[in-house]
């Protein structure tokens, strides 16, 4: 499904970019043509501080990931999420200014404008709709909280007459719905009341408004390096790139709350433990090996697998933006399998979304695996659960691969069979095929 679309032209790589952004995206291309670049930007424009800081400069999260320069006088970005039940947010650059609005950004600035009659008509049905998809799509009218905004108890009984049916049979409001909350909540149908019932669910319900994004480089074997000592880094202004330092520090979080972890996408014998301050490697119940000495697949594939779980952990139900660069890098083509597998296991739905990007035909043909389980699973579920467990299965609906190609994205995805293209797999190695054939005949 579409969650939003972004547009770039004239930013560094990227001449002319228009692309969907599904809850797995996944991007291919030779060196240079703008993969990271494209993943740095949504990264920045998923992430909670971004986001609701009215604050966060969007020039100086550009700096953090070294794409700062890419800006021009023709530079125009623009993302906008088109889904109201994830989030309002949307973010235009041009003519060297940026304006964002997130749902904090509509509650302040709300504040201080006055707005014509017919802005006041469109923001009202806006923020209704707005209330309305949150409501039922987290349920809260079915959770205790949800009293709490009412101020009585009148008020509160008042409610549970109102709503006990959609509440017994647990069906979905509507925005005359929230016409109702307003007046058992004894106040006028007025915009300024319609944002202060916005911010008092915001208020009971923080954690469904909330956004992160983790963004893993390529350069994350370099993480095990500056482990434990990130802060003396900053501190120091040692010129390493922000973001490395950034993503450094919840690596640091990382190892200090995943204590052991098994390998399986390697090797069911090889699991990882931190021992002290030291991170090894078991092959064995007692053969052990100092993450830093071990192999450069393992170096590469740990830092995901730890930041992944460690995200498992925190008590705040972010709305999760996993960004892997090259996921592929150091890894068996087995393990690359095994790896993507675990990644559309853990790091899709439950509010959580996944970016790819990658230069391995291995990778793209894992993907189109499970696509195809998806497909195959609606009818033979149980005999495809035996070859790719369901948990794994990719609902093509939910995802979008694109090759980036003289500053252009273009879409490789066969909408009929919910397939990548077989040519866009098969052009690698037919370029390998061709030159061999010509050596052969030499």
């Amino acid at each position: 499904m579409e969650r939003a679309k972004l547009i770039v032209k004239n930013f560094g790589p990227l001449k002319d970019i228009e692309i969907e952004v599904r809850e797995m995206v996944t991007f291919i291309g030779a060196q240079a043509s703008g993969k990271s670049t494209l993943a740095k930007l949504i990264s920045i424009l998923e992430d909670e501080e971004f986001r609701s800081n009215h604050n966060s400069d969007f020039k100086s999260e550009l700096q953090k990931y070294n794409i700062l320069s890419y800006l021009n006088q023709k530079t125009y970005i623009k993302y906008d999420v088109l889904n109201i039940k994830i989030s309002n947010f949307s973010f235009e650059y041009s003519n060297n200014n940026y304006l964002k609005n997130s749902i904090q950004e509509l509650l302040s600035v709300s504040k201080k404008q006055k707005l014509s009659e017919n802005n006041i008509t469109e923001a009202t049905e806006t923020l209704k709709q707005l209330i309305t998809s949150y409501i039922n799509l987290h349920h809260l009218i079915f959770r205790e909280e949800f009293y709490e905004i009412f101020s009585d108890k009148l008020q509160k009984v008042k409610f549970e007459i109102q709503f006990a049916e959609k509440r017994i049979k647990r069906l979905e409001i509507n925005t005359s719905d929230i016409d109702l909350l307003i007046e058992i909540s004894e106040k006028e149908k007025t915009l300024e009341n319609y944002f202060y019932l916005l911010n008092q669910i915001v208020n009971c319900f923080p954690n469904i408004f909330l956004f992160d994004s983790i963004y893993i480089p390529s350069e994350r074997s370099f993480l095990h390096l500056i482990a434990e000592n990130v802060l003396g880094l900053i501190n120091n202004n040692v010129q390493i790139p922000k973001y490395l330092l950034s993503i450094g520090q919840e690596y640091e979080k990382a190892i200090q709350t995943i204590k052991e972890l098994p390998l399986t996408i390697i090797d069911k014998k090889v699991k990882y433990k931190r021992e002290g301050k030291t991170s090894y490697i078991y092959h064995n119940e007692t053969e052990k090996v100092d993450l830093l000495e071990s192999a450069s697949g393992l170096q590469s594939v740990i830092p995901i697998l730890l930041l992944v779980e460690y995200s498992k952990t925190l008590k705040e139900e972010y709305n999760f933006n996993f960004v892997v660069e090259e996921p592929e890098l150091n890894l068996y083509p087995k393990a690359q399998h095994e790896l993507i597998k675990y990644l559309v296991k853990n790091c899709l739905f439950e509010r959580k979304n996944l970016i790819l990007t990658t230069h391995s035909p291995f990778v793209l043909a894992s993907i189109n695996n499970l696509l195809l389980a998806f497909d195959k699973g609606k009818t033979k579920p149980t005999e495809v659960n035996k070859i790719i467990k369901k948990e794994s299965w990719l609902n093509p609906k939910n995802f979008i691969a694109y090759e980036l190609k003289n500053g252009k994205a273009k879409k490789i995805m066969d909408e009929k069979l919910g397939q990548i293209k077989e040519n866009m797999i098969d052009s690698v190695s037919d370029t390998f095929s061709d030159e061999f054939d010509k050596l052969l005949d030499v």
